[in-house]
């Protein structure tokens, strides 16, 4: 095996996720964040092919395995994109799925790095419409980090100020505002 297709090779997660990982999982925790904007902007922003694009790091992004949303469905996350793949690509699959209201996906295998620094990772996310066109989402994420990462776990307020910065964060408030300009430019040519 050349260490190029080593780079590339998705190694399975070592155990299955689905809801059981909120109750087994090293580290659980939740953070909160209110947006003003409609529950569909929030929504898209998460879900759309832009996803995690606002990160400010080169070629992160998402990839879906065909155009289709729903249950079942397995999207590429991390470093996605050309020249950047070799660094961190996980491959997520979705076992809940409810448009404008709860999304739950895990990890089922990922490129190098994450098969050596996570061994079971998944993510909760409910949008709850609070009206006057602002949206409240609540955001679970379960980790288990391998051995050399395992000390990380004691750090749970560094866990949640990380995901609330990048997660639902600066980055992420400008790209759901973007997409609710262009949701409201759409339904006023509607």
């Amino acid at each position: 095996m050349t260490i190029t297709s080593f780079l590339h090779t998705q190694h399975t997660a070592s155990t299955p996720v689905d809801d059981s990982v909120f109750n087994s999982a090293a580290l659980v925790f939740t953070i909160e964040g209110t947006f003003d904007a409609p529950v569909q902007a929030v929504w898209t922003a998460i879900d759309d092919d832009r996803a995690w694009s606002w990160l400010p790091f080169p070629g992160v992004g998402v990839q879906y395995d065909s155009p289709a949303r729903g249950v079942g469905v397995v999207r590429e996350m991390g470093s996605v994109f050309a020249p950047w793949r070799f660094l961190w690509v996980e491959r997520e699959h979705f076992w809940r799925y409810e448009p404008n209201q709860r999304i739950t996906f895990g990890v089922v295998s990922g490129n190098w790095m994450q098969y050596l620094l996570v061994r079971q990772y998944a993510e909760d996310k409910t949008f709850a419409d609070l009206g006057d066109g602002r949206t409240k989402v609540v955001w679970t994420v379960a980790v288990t980090p391998r051995l050399p990462l395992r000390f990380s776990t004691w750090f749970p307020s560094v866990w949640r100020t990380a995901y609330r910065f990048g997660g639902v964060g600066p980055f992420f408030r400008r790209r759901v505002a973007a997409v609710a300009r262009r949701h409201q430019t759409e339904e006023g040519v509607k």
